[in-house]
C-alpha cells in the first residue's frame, strides 16, 4: 500500500524546552550515564521514556545490523504484547516514519500521524496485527545509530497526536542516549577482551601518559582515570593504586574540572577515545 504524508512532519530545533521540561530531563541524565552494561541500558532508556513522556507503552529496540538481531525492551513487559512483536516486523514496510528516515537520515523524533490518518492506519496490517490488539492508535519514536546498532525509543498512546514540548523533550535526549550507549558498548567490549585479567594489569597498550598530555593532567590523576576507563570504582582504584577512596575522589574532581565533565562515565569514555580499545 503506497503511503502519503498528511503533513509536513515536525522540525526538530526550533523550540526551547520549558523550564519544568529541562528540570525533568536533566534528573534522568545521572541514571542513563551510570550504566555501564550495555546489555542493561536499553532498559535504563525505556524507564527514562516512561517518566519523561506519558503513555500507554513505552518501548526501546536494539537492532544489531551486522548479525540482524532485534532486541525489544518492552514497558509494561507482558507475554500478550511480546507475542505481537512478529506481526508489527512482518508489516514493516508498511511504519511511514522508517521509509521517512531511510529516505532523509534523520533521527529525530516522529509520529506514525506524521504520515497516516486514523483512517489510512485502520487500513493497514500493521495496525491490524499489532496496534490493535494493544489499543494503541499513535507512536512517536526518535533513532540513535551507534557502532553496528540502530536504537529506536518509542512512546505509544491510544489517543493520536503528541504535542510539541513531548517531540521536543524526545529530540533533546538522542544526543545523551547515543553518548551513555557509546560509552556503555566501549566498557562492554573492553570488559570482553580481558576476562580473568588481574585488577592491577592494565589492557595491553594502555599508558597514563597520553591521558595526561591530552587532558593536562598530573601523572596521577592520569592513573587514576586509566582505571575509571576500565569501569573501575573509587575502591578499586584506591586498592591498585595503594591509596585512600577519599583520595582517588579528590583525584577524579579535579579531572572532572580539566577535562570539563561532570560524570565518571563521560570521562571514562573520553579515556577511551583517547586510549583505543585494546588488540
Amino acid at each position: 500500500m503506497q503511503l502519503h504524508e498528511t503533513r509536513t512532519p515536525f522540525t526538530p530545533g526550533l523550540h526551547s524546552l520549558d523550564t519544568a521540561a529541562l528540570r525533568a530531563l536533566t534528573a534522568e541524565l545521572p541514571a542513563l550515564y551510570a550504566e555501564s552494561d550495555a546489555r542493561r541500558l536499553p532498559q535504563v532508556f525505556v524507564d527514562a521514556l516512561a517518566r519523561l513522556v506519558p503513555g500507554e507503552s513505552h518501548d526501546v529496540i536494539v537492532h544489531d545490523v551486522a548479525r540482524g538481531h532485534r532486541h525489544w525492551h518492552l514497558r509494561p513487559a507482558a507475554p500478550a504484547r511480546e507475542s505481537l512483536v512478529p506481526g508489527f516486523f512482518a508489516n514493516f514496510h508498511e511504519f511511514a516514519p522508517a521509509a521517512y528516515r531511510r529516505r532523509t537520515g534523520t533521527g529525530a523524533a516522529l509520529a506514525l500521524s506524521d504520515f497516516v490518518d486514523a483512517p489510512g492506519l485502520e487500513r493497514l496490517a500493521i495496525y491490524r496485527e499489532f496496534y490493535r490488539p494493544l489499543g494503541l492508535a499513535d507512536d512517536l519514536s526518535i533513532h540513535v545509530r551507534g557502532g553496528g546498532s540502530i536504537l529506536c525509543a518509542s512512546v505509544m498512546r491510544r489517543q493520536r497526536g503528541f504535542t510539541t514540548g513531548e517531540r521536543e523533550l524526545l529530540n533533546a535526549l538522542r544526543p545523551h542516549f547515543k553518548q551513555a550507549w557509546a560509552h556503555a558498548e566501549a566498557v562492554t567490549t573492553l570488559r570482553a577482551c580481558s576476562p580473568g585479567r588481574r585488577a592491577s594489569a592494565a589492557p595491553a597498550g594502555w599508558q597514563p601518559e597520553p591521558l595526561a598530555v591530552n587532558f593536562g593532567l598530573t601523572p596521577r590523576e592520569a592513573e587514576v582515570l586509566l582505571w575509571v576507563a576500565q569501569g573501575k570504582t573509587n575502591p578499586d582504584v584506591a586498592t591498585i593504586l595503594g591509596i585512600r577512596p577519599h583520595t582517588v575522589r579528590t583525584h577524579l574532581k579535579r579531572v572532572f574540572a580539566k577535562m570539563g565533565v561532570e560524570t565518571r562515565h563521560a570521562a571514562g569514555l573520553r579515556a577511551i577515545e583517547v586510549l583505543g580499545l585494546p588488540g
